[in-house]
């Protein structure tokens, strides 16, 4: 594909819609009430809203199953496999069929781009890159409407679905680190630095996290599983008060911008799939050859099942015993 993204193009759709969210409005209808597109706007909006409230703020982001990244060196593309994941505002992203990016096709596109760094030696280039997803909505199923000159819709033809996929990119340079919610828990299981002020003194509530973590460790075996429980509630207490959301563009038209203030602020509204180390191209008859060190998936951020936690909870119980 002679394209920026692994996503095909050729899937239906026409231009990218936003899909507003709206989970504290909802539509109050009453006999005889005129329903304008307005109304059914606001109606979807609200479970929409509520929906994407929900997975954001109860399960977070990352990916549930599939799309994994694999290179074709003798076809010179990568591939991203089917699957679903769930980014920082809640959207579900998901890819149903296989999409792949001709790499040498895509440098020669983009590397001119500000901040590309790369070797090139003798014809042979090197760059590291990294392959991420993002929600997209856009307008498919055209059919029959009365022209409204007022819309800019002179045409007499209009979409009647919103199709919701995604586009898959590659980028220069790897991923960066993971975004994450709850320090003070992360300071608690030992994940997290404690932080400090300017003076270089622990913040409070980080040195109460370091404290519960000295106290489960400093309890007598009898007590541990009761001491990190207690524990567990108090920091949990601390990081929900401390929790905030992302800051809204009131001069924005985007989504991601106006519907932040929902969100948590650490949510990332695109996901790394995978680090591509050591990408070289080599010229060769006129093509060019692929070749990828290694393809590392552990830059992704991955949700877990309640069912699958819940299995593990005995095992992870047993661990302080």
């Amino acid at each position: 594909m002679d394209t920026d993204t692994l996503t095909d193009s050729a899937s239906g759709c026409a231009d990218t819609v936003p899909l507003p969210v709206s989970p504290y409005v909802a539509l109050h209808p009453h006999y005889g009430m005129l329903l304008g597109v307005a109304e059914f706007e606001a109606e979807q909006a609200y479970h929409r809203g509520k929906q994407r409230l929900h997975n954001a703020w109860a399960h977070g982001w990352g990916v549930l199953w599939g799309l994994g990244v694999a290179v074709d060196m003798a076809k010179g593309e990568v591939a991203v496999a089917p699957g679903l994941a769930l980014d920082g505002r809640g959207r579900e992203l998901h890819n149903d069929l296989a999409q792949c990016l001709n790499v040498p096709r895509w440098f020669e596109a983009h590397r001119n781009d500000a901040g590309f760094e790369y070797t090139d030696s003798a014809g042979v280039i090197a760059f590291d890159a990294h392959v991420r997803i993002r929600h997209h909505a856009c307008l498919t199923a055209p059919v029959p409407a009365l022209a409204d000159s007022c819309s800019n819709n002179a045409s007499g033809t209009a979409y009647s679905r919103v199709y919701e996929t995604v586009v898959i990119e590659l980028v220069p340079g790897l991923a960066p680190p993971r975004s994450h919610r709850h320090h003070l828990l992360r300071v608690l299981a030992g994940l997290d630095a404690v932080q400090t002020d300017e003076d270089g003194n622990p913040l409070p509530d980080d040195q109460a996290a370091a404290d519960a973590r000295a106290a489960i460790a400093a309890a007598a075996p009898a007590d541990r599983v009761a001491v990190a429980a207690a524990a567990l509630h108090d920091i949990a207490v601390l990081d929900g008060i401390g929790e905030t959301t992302a800051t809204p563009d009131e001069g924005s038209d985007s989504e991601d911008d106006s519907a932040a203030g929902l969100f948590p602020v650490a949510g990332p509204t695109t996901l790394a799939l995978a680090d591509l180390h050591g990408v070289t191209l080599t010229s060769a008859d006129g093509g060019s050859t692929l070749a990828v060190a290694s393809v590392d998936p552990r830059v992704r951020s991955v949700l877990l099942p309640t069912a699958t936690l819940q299995a593990l909870a005995g095992a992870l119980l047993a661990a302080l015993a």
